[in-house]
């Protein structure tokens, strides 16, 4: 079944369920190193998994940086090189959730337009997926 995108939204914070505020969107991407381990005389190629690694980043309206955990929050982050516990909201109680670092932030201020920030995320550790139950619980 196919999911509405606008019940997503990003949280920042270990027990919080307040969304950050102007954010429009948000991508994650998983990915999983691959290991060759093809010997002489094989015909095909062949693999072990290595090491998995995330990443995630969203855009939105810019706030100014007031909500201590909102967009306030990623910018002392990334200002003070700190992790951020983060989750990504699929629908209401579906979401992704881990540590990261803000590795990139990035604030447009055109002058026919709104302003906006660009987010990127660093995943350190695991990615865990919570499903269907409470917003605020669930474990990285």
């Amino acid at each position: 079944m196919a999911v509405a995108g606008k019940n997503g939204k990003v949280v920042i914070g270990a027990s919080t369920t307040e969304k950050v505020v102007g954010i429009k969107n948000w991508s994650l991407e998983l990915s999983l190193e691959t290991l060759e381990t093809t010997a002489l005389g094989d015909d095909w190629k062949n693999y072990i998994t290595g090491l998995k690694e995330w990443t995630a980043s969203s855009e939105g309206d810019y706030n100014v940086p007031t909500d201590t955990a909102g967009q306030k929050a990623l910018q002392d982050a990334f200002l003070n090189g700190t992790i951020v516990k983060v989750k990504l909201y699929v629908d209401a109680t579906n979401y992704y959730t881990g540590e990261a670092y803000i590795s990139s932030l990035s604030i447009e201020d055109p002058v026919d337009d709104v302003v906006s920030i660009s987010i990127e995320f660093t995943g350190t550790g695991a990615l865990s997926f919570e499903t269907g139950g409470s917003s605020s619980g669930g474990s990285n």
